[in-house]
């Protein structure tokens, strides 16, 4: 029987999702899921096509992933704040059949779509509007309609999935999972991170992300309830913590650090100690960028010893997870590899490093991805035999534990959100008066790394710095734009004429143990 079924026979009316005052119990989770996929099955819809939802975190995410499991379609979370070019490069590359698009997204994504754009797109879903624009169909109707129950497909605890990650030769590369994940590595994850039947788990990021994503079903495979926050704020997941009693968490280290922020001020503490009452909280999950030092010791502070941190990526899954116990004890680490995973540290020709020597990181782990989707280059150049790597630069002590100390892929992680330098470098290449343009990392004490560019006019013409921001702003989505821009008349160059891009960014980083 599947897990879900049988959740809504065993608790039909324990919470599933909440947002503010809507819930959905278990029981209305399960008819709405089956009833959606059995409509989609009526449409045309089968199993291995890709499903892409937009949108801000609701409750229709729950319903979607769950009725696409169920049909063992591919899902793709996709980031709502993407602009329509963007959406229409995955939408065609994905070769997504159907897309389910919040109310705030449906214009850009009609935008994207228009003219006979993403020709393998059959359906448009909208939610949250009282009627559909033409060409779209209504999730309220979809899911009113249809039989409640069960499709006949045999589904697992989780279904195929592709998230679409920061390329580094412009476009994103699709991290494609041909099944889903393994119920043994789910059990490590609920093991790891001391995850719990009837937890309730606060979704504070985007669900479009992997490890929100990931938490949250984790939560639901156990029974739990999701509290949904739809976009972030410190104060409403403050007062969320307090209200739902909430037990977990997944939070990026920039989320945490706007809570370290809103503690801090005076009128939001009694006594040296935060105003909510956050004594529920068991388990706070960290990961996707490096987290300053004194963060992490304040959110000890505020919460006790229940910080953990794991590196890993869309691609390889959890590789090492940092233990509670471990957090003030191993500054700058991200823990110990996890069970059946090995990771090995190679130099430039592939041989293994000692203990205390950064070398390329690669990954053996039953959580690697299968492929990246239509790109067999992308593929073969990440492999090493059994091995993966998505470029990342570090080293084990002597202990076991991780330091992740760079990255040799032209990546910038920006608030725990992946930028692809190249992506960016070509939409300022594309202003009529700039001849060439570097875009790197540097470092940012709120976002771990802000976009900076160095730019380089045309012979005999002149560049602002904020008229090239606002000419930007249409053209990439706002997480992308550089936060800082510079203008040289030259940049430095190699033999070849390749831009020394090192040389740029050095400065920047030269007092820093890491560069990252």
């Amino acid at each position: 029987m599947d897990f879900l079924t049988a959740l809504a026979q065993r608790q039909p009316t324990h919470p599933a999702v909440v947002l503010g005052e809507r819930v959905l119990d278990y029981a209305t989770l399960e008819a709405s899921s089956n009833r959606l996929a059995n409509t989609l099955l009526a449409l045309g819809i089968s199993s291995g096509d890709r499903c892409t939802t937009i949108g801000y975190n609701a409750p229709e995410h729950s319903i979607v992933s769950s009725a696409t499991r169920k049909l063992v379609m591919v899902g793709l979370p996709m980031n709502y704040r993407l602009n329509a070019e963007e959406i229409r490069y995955q939408l065609d590359h994905s070769q997504s059949a159907i897309v389910f698009a919040g109310a705030q997204q449906v214009e850009r994504v009609e935008q994207a779509t228009a003219c006979g754009a993403c020709p393998e797109l059959r359906h448009k879903v909208c939610w949250g509007l009282e009627q559909a624009p033409q060409g779209w169909l209504r999730f309220e109707e979809l899911v009113s309609g249809g039989s409640d129950r069960p499709p006949p497909i045999e589904s697992g605890l989780t279904g195929p999935s592709m998230t679409y990650t920061a390329g580094t030769t412009g476009n994103p590369k699709g991290a494609f999972r041909a099944q889903g994940t393994d119920p043994a590595v789910v059990k490590s994850y609920v093991r790891w991170f001391d995850l719990r039947p009837g937890d309730v788990h606060l979704v504070a990021g985007p669900l479009y992300h992997s490890a929100p994503g990931a938490f949250a079903t984790f939560n639901t495979i156990l029974g739990g309830t999701n509290v949904l926050l739809p976009r972030f704020d410190p104060a409403a997941a403050m007062a969320a913590i307090e209200r739902h009693r909430v037990t977990t968490t997944f939070m990026a280290p920039i989320l945490l650090q706007r809570i370290v922020r809103l503690a801090a001020d005076q009128s939001l503490e009694e006594h040296g100690r935060s105003r909510y009452d956050v004594s529920s909280m068991r388990s706070i999950v960290m990961a996707a960028a490096p987290c300053p030092f004194e963060v992490k010791r304040r959110v000890i502070e505020m919460f006790g010893e229940v910080l953990y941190e794991f590196y890993g990526s869309s691609e390889l899954g959890c590789n090492a997870v940092m233990r509670p116990q471990d957090q003030l004890r191993k500054p700058g680490s991200c823990g110990r590899p996890c069970d059946g995973v090995e990771i090995e540290v190679l130099d430039d020709e592939g041989r293994p490093l000692p203990p205390g020597e950064a070398g390329e990181l690669f990954i053996k782990s039953p959580q690697v991805i299968t492929s990246y989707w239509r790109n067999e280059r992308a593929t073969e150049e990440a492999r090493r035999g059994e091995l993966f790597s998505v470029g990342d630069v570090g080293y084990l002590d002597g202990e076991g534990f991780l330091y992740i100390s760079d990255r040799k892929r032209d990546m910038v992680i920006s608030g725990g959100v992946n930028v692809c330098t190249t992506e960016v470098e070509h939409a300022i290449h594309a202003h009529p008066d700039v001849w060439d343009v570097a875009v790197f990392g540097i470092p940012s004490d709120e976002w771990g790394e802000s976009v900076h560019a160095v730019v380089q006019p045309q012979s005999g013409r002149r560049l602002d710095a904020e008229q090239l921001t606002t000419w930007l702003r249409p053209r990439l989505a706002d997480y992308k734009l550089p936060r800082s821009i510079e203008i040289r008349s030259e940049l430095p160059r190699d033999d070849a004429g390749k831009i020394r891009k090192r040389d740029l960014r050095e400065p920047f980083w030269q007092d820093r143990t890491s560069r990252v």
